[in-house]
């Protein structure tokens, strides 16, 4: 009986601890704005907490616990500026006017926010993009596209623009890699989604989101298993 005990303690402080590292930091506007509530929803749907902090509190918060910050569009850069430029946790930001303030790009003159509805996946065989169409809708209307075209650094462009290939709209920073300013001590993610479009995303949109959540996190990785056929860790869970 002792035994027995002792393993559903150990199974609970297991479970315990599990689920506060299954937590992520959601920067926006509000705590949460009611812009930014499909991602949040979203979020918990994968089955993460959600902890929502405004834009205009003291960054960084608190992250002890957290597994990711997703950084929504709805934020004013000014207010976040190279906050989590350092930061220890996986990053996914949508916030393209903090992209020199991060290290990924020399000044904001690069930055572009221009009404569309279309990408260009330009890495098929990423964990991100597998699977998906060369060109891809994202919003079932045209909405504002956040891509960038100086981004500098080890990135790893996935997906531009379909109208515009200079424009980077998916970026990986791996961790360790270098940026223009140093080097990231965190995966990094970004992405081309305007907070007024959260409620206009297509399924290959939500795809790419979930994925990106999942990658920067380190819970969607490439496999190659002998006879190379791609596939992914998430889906060979499934």
């Amino acid at each position: 009986m002792n035994r027995l005990l002792i393993v559903f303690v150990l199974l609970a402080i297991f479970a315990e601890f599990s689920l506060a590292a299954e937590k992520v930091i959601l920067v926006g506007s509000g705590a949460p704005a009611d812009i930014d509530d499909p991602i949040v929803q979203r979020l918990k749907k994968m089955g993460f907490s959600v902890e929502a902090h405004a834009h205009d509190e003291k960054h960084p918060v608190n992250l002890t616990g957290a597994s990711l910050v997703f950084i929504s569009e709805s934020t004013t850069s000014t207010n976040l500026a190279g906050a989590y430029k350092d930061c220890a946790v996986p990053v996914v930001n949508c916030e393209t006017w903090i992209y020199d303030d991060m290290g990924f790009a020399p000044n904001d003159t690069g930055f572009n926010s221009d009404i569309g509805d279309t990408l260009k996946i330009v890495k098929r065989d990423h964990p991100i993009t597998e699977g998906l169409a060369k060109e891809i809708k994202v919003y079932n209307e045209a909405i504002i596209l956040m891509t960038a075209n100086n981004l500098g650094g080890d990135l790893i462009v996935l997906a531009t623009r379909a109208d515009n290939e200079n424009l980077v709209a998916i970026s990986v920073y791996e961790k360790g890699a270098k940026t223009v300013t140093g080097q990231t001590k965190a995966c990094n993610v970004n992405m081309f989604v305007h907070s007024t479009a959260w409620a206009s995303l297509t399924t290959d949109s939500w795809k790419l989101v979930e994925r990106s959540v999942l990658y920067a996190m380190g819970r969607l990785l490439a496999v190659e298993p002998s006879g190379k056929l791609a596939t992914t860790w998430a889906r060979m869970k499934d």
